[in-house]
């Protein structure tokens, strides 16, 4: 399989996007009221020594993705059956994110829609982009990263008239309890999922990129998150964040200028699709990346279609409704998810480590 390279810029913007991706109008976990953004700046700081240990990987294994690490410290059966839970978690991720576009679509834009249709059409064009390869979805995630980050800008300071400085006070409310179990969702969802992004980590140009990619992504998408958290927390207040579905929608179908600058969260709602998409796209991308690793394929190119109508046909039924996705997105997903994004990567690194040290010490024996 050819490798396909990708500058360090258009990696931060695969990052940024996947990482904002569905958050960006589900919003973090909400038990701690007004003090949501804390728990949002403590997970960023929770997902800095994660990033670290996730870049420490590539510098350890250049040139390899996650698969390749994992079989190389593993072994071959017991690695590629840990390959097989990642082809699982990336898979189960996209139809996660699938789905959270699917009730979006149901609940507020195409009410009379059947929720498939939406899911279908941005799973073929994720198959689409990802068929084309990661040259492609870098370059679509740069121009579509400029885009967002202008209509984010527009939508922040035209709801700055909305804001009501009392919905924050008073400050911890709640207690630091809730701010901590807070931090932990909002860690594992959305920071910690771009353990996803070492799936792909041969697209990295050199041994150094990953930490800046990885750090760099990940702390802007955090700053963007935050920033969108308080805007929905100071224009709605925290009791009604916390009953919606859709707080960000919510909050911009607020904005009123003159009477004559109305309902623009339709714009809002396109940035949420581009978002989606890169992320839906990464997802597809690691998981038949894969299975092209675990079953010795020539490349992923050729089980693409297949993976992404799966994707989208679990995604139709993965949930019963809005309020079960919403359920498992808080209170499960953090639980499952964990193995995924901290103790196998931590165990593959701790691993690696050692199987460095041998190799050194090693190499000094033979010297002398």
């Amino acid at each position: 399989m050819g490798k396909e390279i990708i500058p360090a810029g258009q990696s931060t913007s695969i990052v940024i996007l996947f990482v904002i991706g569905s958050s960006l109008f589900m919003g973090a976990s909400g038990q701690s009221g007004n003090s949501s953004w804390i728990a949002l700046i403590l997970a960023m700081a929770l997902a800095v020594p994660l990033m670290l240990i996730y870049a420490r990987l590539h510098v350890l294994f250049p040139g390899k993705d996650l698969y390749d690490m994992l079989i190389a410290v593993f072994g071959a059966y017991f690695g590629r059956g840990l390959s097989c839970l990642y082809i699982w978690y990336t898979l189960h991720l996209g139809a996660l994110v699938l789905r959270n576009f699917g009730e979006f679509s149901k609940t507020v834009a195409l009410t009379s829609t059947p929720m498939i249709a939406p899911m279908l059409i941005i799973g073929l064009l994720c198959v689409w982009v990802v068929n084309a390869g990661m040259e492609v979805l870098g370059r679509s995630a740069k121009f579509l990263l400029l885009f967002s980050l202008a209509v984010i800008i527009v939508v922040q300071l035209l709801s700055v008239p909305k804001y009501e400085i009392h919905h924050l006070k008073p400050l911890l409310d709640s207690g630091w309890g809730a701010v901590f179990a807070d931090a932990g969702g909002t860690f594992t969802f959305p920071f910690a999922e771009i353990v996803v992004f070492l799936g792909a980590f041969t697209v990295l140009p050199k041994k150094g990129s990953a930490a800046r990619v990885l750090l760099s992504g990940v702390l802007f998408a955090g700053t963007i998150i935050t920033g969108i958290s308080v805007r929905n927390l100071l224009v709605l207040g925290p009791d009604i964040v916390s009953s919606l579905y859709f707080p960000s929608y919510v909050a911009v179908s607020r904005i009123n200028v003159g009477d004559f600058l109305t309902r623009i969260e339709g714009s809002s709602a396109i940035v949420f699709v581009t978002a989606l998409f890169i992320k839906v796209s990464l997802c597809l991308y690691v998981s038949c990346n894969g299975i092209a690793k675990v079953f010795r394929l020539k490349s992923y190119r050729s089980v693409v279609l297949q993976m992404g109508l799966i994707m989208v046909y679990l995604s139709d039924f993965i949930y019963r409704d809005i309020m079960q996705m919403q359920y498992f997105a808080y209170h499960i997903y953090k639980i499952y998810a964990l193995p995924f994004q901290v103790f196998i990567p931590l165990t593959l690194w701790v691993a690696a480590e050692i199987m460095a040290k041998r190799s050194r010490s090693k190499e000094a024996a033979a010297q002398q």
